[in-house]
């Protein structure tokens, strides 16, 4: 029988990917052809760069750099830096 560590542990898993799966939406991703590939960025909207700041404290974003509500970094497989402590 699972710990209510483990419990808890597991259900914040399944609400951070669900949270990642909002950002990937919301959060527009440039594409190969941009002077940055891969990068995304809140665009200037208080509840993605929250997310994404949530999601960098868990290690399933890099932010590289942001201002206020502007947040921009990377997905980890989008990161151009793979050796980046995500």
């Amino acid at each position: 029988m699972p710990t209510a560590i483990e419990l808890l542990e597991a259900k914040t898993d399944e609400l951070l990917g669900a949270l990642k799966a909002m950002a990937e939406q919301h959060c527009f991703t440039s594409g190969d052809d941009a002077k940055e590939p891969g990068l995304t960025d809140s665009g200037a909207i208080s509840a993605n760069g929250e997310a994404l700041e949530l999601l960098a404290e868990h290690g399933r974003f890099r932010i590289v750099r942001g201002m206020g509500r502007m947040i921009c970094g990377y997905w980890p497989e989008n990161d151009p830096d793979k050796s980046a402590n995500v």
